[in-house]
């Protein structure tokens, strides 16, 4: 039997809502409820005393929270122990779960919940509107999962179950804290002190509105903590605080990333949220189906892959959500596209038919598709815009129409989607020899287009391969851009059918002597000029992965160099920075023309965590040596361009400072090793690129076939947690496409 404490000072609508839940979500026989009221004077004592059920101590004054839990422990009678805050409401499983956590082992003395408002990192990433939203949450929620229980150095009482051997051993809440504040902290001390370990249940979850007896009371509040803590203070020698609530990281690698478990198991837990948020969206996609609305079906899967690319649900593919393309592309329910559009198809070339679903100016998948159309010139090349023609450049239509293909908007034609994915199907079966899909990794009209046999082979370009993506097993061929993410394509994403296809580059600009660009930009000739290139979210601070610090150590170390940030505004931190550095590191904000810092340029500087392979790439074919410090664990954190026999980037901090060091002092070596990376480049992604182009044109299927969806295993490793860690530090979970 479990005795759980509830004390009550007002606020009936709280403790009502409390102990009904109670009643609802506690298996009978296996508890009783003891209430302890501080003299209310808003109807609850008369409430509490109509309740059979209930065991009701009431207090003619009010004797604050440490004193009225030890009332409740002494009534209980020697049972276990259950403090609960009467601002909670407690949820299906959750006594159940607490209580295999407290037994499972003759150490632990006390288990507590997570919930969505409580200090000492016991909070989780949640989000509801309602009780019955919150309850279905936490229905998903509390399952026991004994790899989610965290060891402690503290627990909040507003939800904490106490073995009844601990309180015999250790005694009673401590009254000196009353009314209320840090006896928590402090039973917390004593419980450790005598041996017993503390764990925080993370497959359980109370819900906690938090503060109601004394949020009314803020100065007071605060004059209460000042006071209390000094309390803790002078009786046990330090801080309530003083040390982490969970344990360091141990792991060489993972401590990189995250300092303590805690941090670490947020993230773990965000991303099971995500999941049960994907798959809510992919039920609603389904049911839609199975009502034969395919459209709204397509928009549902549209929607839950937006969310699942940016906020990462713990995997990069759903095999779910693949099969369900295959039943929308197979339905009979699709009608043909109207009205029809008549494209040609050249005679004398190999018809290649590129499909995005958005264009932008600058660099990206839209360059990749530009280079490629006007360095595969033995073909006709066509293009299909299927969401959002707007932002697509014009030098990208002039690139198709110039090889002999055309250009046509989807979206401007007033099609559904379930039409234009028939229509690209029909245009490509009747005018494309090879289909190549850029699309983005939320829409729906290629995957769908190509979810069934047809006459063209079809070639996945996987630009986006960091995060979560469609329609890559309705390919014949995925291709990836680099090592790394070939080998999440193969390993995690589970296809096999990959290939290597160098990103396609434009032969490279004249540069000015050093020494003129150096004197254009007021920087003495010997000075060693750093560059890079970058989007502010690859430069997100995640634990000690800190680009800024990088900078502030480089310009330390090496007095004679200036460092420019291009795509960086010059505000806030980097303003600062550039005073603190004396000038030397310096923002430039969004730069039009490169070329006078890329001519100025001894070495260019990656990104970091989230190096930029395509500006690193840019920098190295026109002879810049390259240099970046990969994060270690997570493949998407891996962005080496080169063969081992030019090496660029470290995952080793030692081996990166020591190739550095090398490059910043001796200019013979440094200019060697550019010559060195620059020949490689250039034959890769430009001189040879067509004949690479060729060998994968030749490894295709003479037609379009469907292979089988790879079974995946859906549990989140440690890489997941780190690009959801990353996802969330950049600001990338606040983006959506457009």
């Amino acid at each position: 039997m479990i005795s759980i404490i509830v004390i009550t000072y007002n606020k009936l609508e709280y403790s009502k809502l409390c102990i009904d839940s109670i009643r609802k979500y506690t298996k009978q026989g296996t508890y009783k409820i003891i209430v302890i009221d501080n003299c209310s004077t808003d109807g609850t004592i008369a409430w509490l005393q109509e309740q059979s059920d209930l065991r009701v101590i009431l207090n003619s004054v009010n004797v604050g929270f440490p004193t009225a839990c030890n009332q409740g422990i002494i009534a209980a009678g020697g049972n276990d122990i259950m403090l609960l805050n009467n601002d909670t409401i407690v949820t299906p499983g959750w006594l159940d779960n607490l209580e295999k956590c407290l037994l499972s082992a003759d150490d632990i003395g006390a288990a507590g919940a997570v919930t969505n408002n409580c200090s000492n990192f016991q909070t989780i990433p949640c989000k509801y509107d309602s009780i019955n939203q919150m309850l279905n949450f936490a229905r998903e929620f509390n399952r026991s999962d004994p790899t989610l229980w965290e060891n402690r150095k503290r627990l909040v009482a507003y939800c904490m179950l106490i073995k009844a051997e601990v309180i015999k051993k250790i005694g009673l809440l401590d009254e000196i804290f009353t009314p209320g504040n840090y006896e928590d902290d402090d039973y917390s001390v004593r419980i450790r002190n005598a041996g017993y370990r503390l764990l925080l249940c993370r497959d359980t979850f109370v819900h906690h509105f938090g503060s109601i007896s004394f949020g009314a009371q803020s100065a007071q509040f605060t004059l209460l903590l000042q006071t209390n803590k000094q309390k803790f203070i002078d009786k046990w020698g330090f801080g309530p605080h003083s040390t982490p609530s969970s344990n360091r990281i141990e792991d060489e690698e993972l401590k990189q990333w995250f300092a303590y478990e805690h941090n670490f198991n947020y993230y773990r837990q965000y991303i099971d949220n995500e999941r049960c948020k994907f798959n809510e969206l992919l039920d609603q996609a389904e049911y839609a189906f199975l009502t034969g609305d395919c459209e709204k079906a397509m928009t549902m899967i549209m929607n839950s892959a937006n969310t699942a690319h940016h906020s990462h649900p713990g995997f990069l593919t759903s095999p779910r959500l693949e099969r369900l393309l295959r039943r929308i592309a197979a339905t009979s329910e699709v009608q043909p596209a109207f009205p029809m559009i008549v494209v040609p198809k050249a005679a004398d070339k190999r018809n290649v038919l590129h499909i995005l679903s958005q264009g932008y100016s600058g660099g990206g998948h839209t360059k990749t598709v530009k280079n490629w159309i006007q360095m595969d010139t033995c073909s006709a090349h066509s293009i299909l815009i299927t969401l959002n023609s707007d932002t697509t450049p014009p030098e990208l239509s002039a690139a198709a129409m110039e090889s002999g293909g055309w250009y046509i908007a989807l979206d401007k034609v007033g099609l559904s989607l379930v039409q234009r994915a028939k229509l690209v199907r029909d245009m490509a079966n009747s005018a494309a020899d090879i289909v190549v899909l850029h699309i983005h990794p939320h829409d729906p009209v290629g995957a769908v287009a190509f979810a069934v046999s047809s006459n063209s082979p079809v070639i996945f370009v996987n630009h986006a391969y960091h995060a979560f993506s469609i329609g890559m097993t309705c390919a014949d061929i995925v291709v990836d851009h680099g090592t790394p993410a070939q080998l999440i394509t193969q390993t995690i994403r589970g296809i096999g059918k990959s290939s290597r296809l160098p990103l396609p580059m434009e032969a490279p600009p004249e540069l000015e002597e050093k020494g003129i660009a150096k004197e254009k930009l007021g920087i003495d000739e010997k000075e060693i000029v750093f560059l890079t290139t970058a989007k502010a979210f690859r430069l997100a601070l995640c634990g000690d992965y800190n680009f800024k610090n990088l900078l502030k150590d480089l310009c330390g170390k090496y007095p004679n160099a200036t460092f420019f940030v291009a795509g960086i505004a010059e505000s806030g931190e980097w303003a600062q920075l550039k005073s603190e550095s004396n000038n030397r590191i310096k923002a430039l904000g969004t730069v039009g023309d490169l070329r006078i810092y890329q001519s100025a340029a001894d070495i260019y500087l990656d990104s970091l965590p989230l190096g930029s392979p395509e500006d690193a790439l840019t920098s190295a074919i026109l002879g810049i040596p390259v240099i970046g410090l990969n994060g270690v664990i997570a493949g998407q954190f891996d962005s080496e361009i080169a063969s081992a026999n030019c090496k660029t980037h470290f995952t080793n901090r030692d081996e990166f400072y020591t190739a550095l060091d090398r490059l910043v002092a001796d200019a013979d070596y440094r200019r060697e090793t550019g010559r060195r990376l620059q020949v490689e480049i250039l034959q890769n992604h430009h001189l040879d690129w067509a004949k690479s182009l060729e060998q994968l044109y030749s490894s295709l299927p003479s037609s379009h076939t469907l292979s089988d969806i790879p079974v995946l295993e859906e549990k989140p490793g440690q890489s997941d947690i780190i690009w959801s860690y990353f996802q969330h530090q950049s600001g990338l979970i606040h983006s959506r496409f457009g």
